[in-house]
């Protein structure tokens, strides 16, 4: 449907899934972490309820007084991702690079079975300005309508495990 907004016309569409999401959200400069030729678009998200967008760099930790939990988080969040996906794929992380080498971030990479958004791809800055990135690691959770269900998803997942998912999809 159309709207006018300031004597311009403007077009305002419903979101039906998540193909628009990644595409207005995102972006559609994603691909997969391990090396493989296939292409990832939007549309490999059709049947995905939640996305993780997963703020995170090889150098971060240790920094601060922080500890070692970005590398505790990473084996948590795979530990999650393995088990709300077990019977059917419904929930995906996109990786969002912080790291200040592209070496750092090729092998930080290497062992994910999730999405990345390239080393250094302009999206990253409006997504870290958008989610109000203050910190890393930082999971934003949003659900296919495109809404920030939580910005705590490492906190969440840290602390209820699976038992997040199933009260992020009710939100």
């Amino acid at each position: 449907y159309q709207r006018r907004v300031h004597g311009k016309q403007w077009y305002q569409r419903r979101v039906h899934g998540n193909i628009e999401i990644m595409e207005s959200v995102i972006g559609t400069k994603i691909k997969n972490c391990r090396k493989t030729d296939k292409e990832v678009t939007a549309a490999d998200f059709k049947d995905i309820q939640l996305i993780g967008l997963y703020f995170s760099a090889l150098w971060c930790p240790p920094c601060m007084s922080c500890g070692d939990v970005g590398r505790v988080f990473t084996p948590s969040l795979l530990e999650f991702y393995e088990t709300v996906n077990e019977s059917k794929k419904q929930f995906e992380v996109i990786f969002v690079s912080h790291d200040e080498e592209e070496e750092d971030y090729k092998e930080h990479i290497e062992n994910m079975p999730w999405k990345t958004l390239d080393y250094k791809d302009p999206k990253i800055e409006d997504l870290t300005s958008q989610f109000k990135v203050c910190g890393i690691p930082m999971l934003v959770i949003v659900n296919k309508e495109g809404k920030v269900v939580t910005t705590r998803g490492r906190i969440l997942i840290n602390e209820k495990g699976p038992d997040a998912f199933t009260e992020w999809l009710k939100n």
